[in-house]
Order: C-alpha cells, then structure tokens, then sequence
C-alpha cells in the first residue's frame, strides 16, 4: 500500500479540481469539493460554524488503498466522527503499544484529542467512506464548563487540565437518535444563514448525544451488580427471547417462566442490568428496527408498524414521533432526499 503525507495527499486533490469542482459560499458550507483524483472520487462539505467549531460531512469511494502520513499540532481541536459507511484502521506509531491501532468502523461514533500525535491512516480500495466529523475547540468546550461532574471522566480531566493528555475513545454504536440528526444534516433543507443556524443547532445535539451515550459507558462499567453469574446469564437470554418475538412479544410472566425465574426478580434484574424496564428495552428495540426500515424504504409504513408489533399505524405514528421527534412519513421522506446528495459513482 502507497504511503504519502498528507500535504502529497491534498496536493494531488487540489489538481484533480481541474477535472472537478470547487464551490464556495453555497448552501450554508463555506466549500464543497466535488472531484476525482488518482485515489478517489469524493464530495466533501465544510463550513466553519464559529471559530474553533467546524462541521466536516465526506462522501468518498476509494479505487485504490492509500495510507496518509499527518501529524496534529499543538492546539488541535477535539474530533468526534459518526461514521455512516467505511472501515479503516488508524495507527499511532509515537503512542504506547497499547493504543497504537484504531479501528474505526462503520455505524460507531468516535471521539479524540491528540496534540502532537502522529498517525497514519489507511483507506482501502473500494471502501465507500461516508462520515461527519466535528471539530471542537477546547476553548470552546471549556465555554460550557459548568455542572463538570456530568461529563464522561476523560472530558472533565480535558476541560480542567492546563495540559491535556491525548485521548482516542471508540464511544459505541450510532443510535436511532444520532442516525436520524446525521441524515437531518446530510440533507439539511435551509439557505444562507439559517442553514447555519440549523446546521450548528444540529452539530451540538450529536455532541450532546455523543457525550450522553460516553457517559453511561462509563457508569456502565462502574456499577457493581448485585446478581449471579447464573441470574445474569438468564436475563441475557430472556433479552433475546423478546428480541427475536419483538412483534408478539410475551407477558413477563411468560418470559420469566421461559427462563426459569421469578417474575419479580427478572424485572428487577433486567433493570439492573440493562439500565431499562423490560417494557422500555421492548419498546426501544422495536422503534429502533421501524426506524431502520424506514430509511431503507422498501416497505410501506403500515407494513413497517406490524413488523414492530403495532396493528395501528396512528398509534405507532405517534409512538415514533414521541421517541424520535418525527413523523415515519417525514423519515421515509427524507431518507429519499439522501439519493441527492450522493456521488455518482
């Protein structure tokens, strides 16, 4: 695999603009590059909210692997990256051994901070990378500093030191609420400033998101739970149980007795565990598979609201709105509008 640095890399990029296209000031991003180079076809957004904070949206399918070579100064900013599409690893080869290599995947949401770090990042031929990256400065951070004690430990540690220490966090999977905000910004339906506007409110809610789901990592991996290994195993399994009949699912009578334990007790457990009720996992799951279908669009939304167990499509109409803010219809509807904005490859 071919290794350059990153100014060989934006080098060849800038002369590929002879075949392509490079827009400025339109539709609320400050550039849009549209082009083919020697490694890519690619259509990239930018725009800088205000200073120290900036929305990147990329859309690239590589025909050849590259790694590229480039080094974070000293006053980098924090990067937290959603990606929709894409695998690729990440190396760090002046950090300790144990975080030399990230592997950054698709449907997972990332988060770094790493002053003088080099790294070395390989996209490989035919990955199709399509991510949101928001860069964060830290002054800006620290313009939120109040209530630390309800951020994640690393960010508290971030905000207050004089020097912070490089971090690299895989935070988890892109929920339901984060895949709905990033296409509302993919597709983002406003001009001029509103755009802006519209795309800053929308940047600041997956970060608050982002943050929100680091946090309860963190809390997850700190509670001490007060269940045997053998009670914990059974709750488990009841979990797949109402996963795999989520459209019929059974009475928690039926369910504990499906496991074998006390109805009381798997109640009490589930929520010890999981951090949900039994019905609240149920119904999370079930809005979370409506939602996914309806961004692949290939049913209708009455056929979606009997998949999820609903023989109403009103009731389920208004049980999706209340989770995620949206009627299905819009959703669907605005899933068709991604088909605008994607490379023709």
């Amino acid at each position: 695999m071919e290794i350059i640095t990153e100014e060989c890399f934006f080098q060849q990029r800038e002369e590929s603009f002879q075949q392509g296209e490079v827009i400025y000031n339109s539709n609320g991003f400050d550039r849009i590059e549209i082009c083919q180079d020697r490694f890519s076809k690619n259509n990239c957004r930018m725009v800088e909210l205000r200073p120290d904070f900036y929305l990147d949206i990329c859309n690239e399918l590589f025909h050849k692997s590259v790694s590229v070579k480039s080094q974070y100064d000293e006053t980098c900013n924090l990067i937290s990256k959603f990606y929709i599409s894409g695998n690729r690893e990440v190396n760090f080869p002046n950090i300790k051994e144990a975080d030399k290599t990230s592997l950054q995947t698709a449907g997972k949401n990332y988060s770094f901070y790493l002053p003088e770090i080099e790294q070395i990042e390989q996209s490989l031929a035919g990955e199709h990378y399509h991510l949101v990256s928001i860069h964060l400065g830290i002054n800006l951070l620290q313009s939120f500093a109040t209530g630390l004690e309800n951020l994640p430990k690393q960010l508290q540690l971030l905000i207050e030191s004089d020097s912070p220490q490089p971090l690299h966090r895989p935070i988890g999977k892109i929920t339901p609420e984060m895949h709905l905000i990033l296409w509302q910004v993919i597709n983002a339906p406003y001009q001029g400033m509103i755009q802006r506007m519209y795309l800053e409110s929308k940047a600041l809610e997956l970060l608050v998101l982002q943050f929100t789901q680091w946090l309860e990592a963190d809390k997850g991996k700190q509670k001490n739970i007060n269940l045997k290994a053998n009670d914990i195993d059974k709750i488990y399994q009841a979990k797949e149980i109402l996963i795999s009949k989520q459209n019929e699912p059974p009475t928690i009578l039926n369910l504990a007795q499906q496991v074998e334990m006390h109805h009381m007790k798997l109640k009490q457990g589930f929520r010890e565990v999981f951090g949900k009720t039994i019905f609240e996992f149920l119904h999370d799951y079930r809005m979370s598979i409506a939602h996914n279908l309806l961004l692949e669009k290939k049913m209708n939304v009455m056929e979606i609201a009997l998949s999820v167990g609903y023989s109403n499509s009103s009731q389920f109409a208004a049980a999706f709105k209340r989770k995620f803010g949206i009627t299905p219809k819009a959703c669907q509807i605005g899933n068709k509008a991604v088909e605008t904005v994607k490379l023709v490859l």
